[in-house]
């Protein structure tokens, strides 16, 4: 929410409307008997769609907010605070926040203080066109600066608070490729609706400062987008939603399902499913299984080799098991790693780790994946060209080097991007595309 120095604008109340499905699209319903409950807007349950909490940068030491401004600082919730122009350096300092302006005024906050920053607006200024600038990109609403004193006194966390149809298209336009249908970008808008109030309620729920990341741990989100297909998909959806039993569905997505599409509770055997089987339909029909075109094969990643060097990665997936708490820890150099479990379409779902001594652990494919492509100290970061895309693969141990043959970007589950992409081209209107990734979903407009 916008702050002025010595007030609060005034918000106008508007009523948030449902609506029922039919045949031919959305019909405005004169009750809400289908609408699910979101939690309450930061306190404020008269605006006109929720607030999201965007971490755009996570334990870093400084950052600058950029323009001339001016620009409001002030205690987070605080109803008046300090003026200062721009640009602005922000740095961690003992635990808490130190802004510098251009004219070296300094402002500091004590250890463990939330930090408001946002636009100076004035009265007649309409609500929820604020805009602020970290180093080269712009976001939408305002920002938290939220010291991390679990991680050190001198790393902080940016989070990015912004009304939710603001933050969509920024996620789309990074999505989806910009030359794509708009049909394509309205079934991502709703799917990836859904998909951040899902994690925004997890997230109040637990007590966290941020809802979502901007990165691929949650959803890809550039800030401030110009792309005219993503705000106008947004636009179109605005409020649209999936539902399962009157919650919000899990709107899984992935870019390229590699001819495999998956199951939630196959990729993350602890999370409760929401999306039943979808099997493609080159498969024979099972009880329980829903048959859906797969029409990615023209996808960059539909299938995919890389090398990787085999020591390098035996280092790697013992520190991540090390720090994930996983049985892998014990493993030494891997001699080799064979699929253990397959979904009845063919997926890679776990594997079977041994090194040169004999010892073996089993790995999701899914955490496989992970540990594979992560970050360890004392280990080079993973080459881009050496990235596992999915954990569709096979793999082929060697003494100096492990080969990977594998299939799809990303863990197949709910909607493949590419489909979607190919879906929409031949026609398909965007609620059958919906309709065709999440079958049990129902579409409702909560606001």
């Amino acid at each position: 929410m916008s702050l002025l120095a010595g007030g609060v604008l005034a918000l106008a109340l508007l009523v948030a409307w449902s609506c029922k499905t039919t045949r031919t699209g959305f019909v405005p319903a004169n009750h809400v008997a289908n609408s699910i409950e979101i939690s309450s807007v930061d306190g404020v349950g008269s605006r006109p769609e929720p607030m999201i909490r965007v971490r755009i940068a996570n334990q870093t030491k400084e950052i600058e907010l950029a323009g001339k401004g001016p620009w409001l600082v002030a205690v987070a919730g605080a109803r008046s605070g300090e003026v200062m122009n721009g640009p602005v350096t922000i740095n961690a300092s003992s635990g808490g926040i130190r802004l510098t302006d251009r004219g070296g005024h300094v402002r500091g906050f004590g250890p463990g203080t939330v930090v408001y920053a946002g636009p100076v607006v004035g009265p007649r200024a309409e609500s929820g066109q604020e805009i602020v600038s970290v180093g080269r990109t712009r976001y939408p609403g305002t920002l938290r600066l939220h010291p991390r004193a679990d991680a050190g006194d001198d790393v902080f966390d940016v989070v990015n608070v912004v009304e939710l149809e603001r933050y969509i298209p920024g996620v789309i336009a990074k999505e989806l490729l910009p030359y794509w249908d708009e049909t394509a970008f309205m079934a991502q808008a709703v799917a990836a609706r859904t998909f951040a109030l899902s994690r925004r309620e997890s997230a109040r729920a637990s007590g966290r400062w941020y809802d979502v990341d901007d990165s691929t741990s949650d959803q890809v989100y550039g800030g401030l987008t110009g792309l005219r297909v993503a705000v106008r998909a947004s636009e179109a959806t605005r409020g649209v939603v999936l539902t399962e039993s009157g919650r919000l569905a899990g709107a899984y997505y992935s870019s390229t399902c590699g001819g495999k599409p998956a199951l939630a509770e196959e990729i993350w055997p602890s999370d409760t499913p929401t999306i039943r089987k979808v099997a493609f339909n080159a498969e024979p029909a099972t009880q329980g299984v829903r048959q859906r075109d797969v029409l990615c094969d023209s996808a960059p990643l539909y299938e995919w080799e890389i090398a990787r060097r085999t020591g390098d990665l035996s280092d790697r997936i013992r520190a991540w098991a090390k720090a994930n708490d996983h049985d892998a820890r014990k493993l030494g150099t891997l001699a080799k790693i064979v699929v253990a479990k397959r979904s009845p379409n063919g997926r890679a779902l776990a594997f079977e780790l041994t090194d040169t001594a004999g010892k073996t652990a089993i790995m999701t494919a899914e955490r496989f994946r992970n540990a594979c492509n992560s970050s360890q100290r004392g280990l080079s970061d993973v080459s881009p060209i050496a990235v596992l895309y999915s954990g569709d693969v096979t793999v082929e141990v060697g003494r100096r080097a492990t080969r990977f043959k594998g299939h799809g970007f990303g863990h197949g589950v709910g909607l493949c991007q590419y489909c979607a992409q190919a879906m929409a081209s031949r026609g398909d209107d965007w609620r059958k595309l919906l309709g065709a990734f999440y079958p049990d979903a129902e579409l409702i407009r909560i606001y």
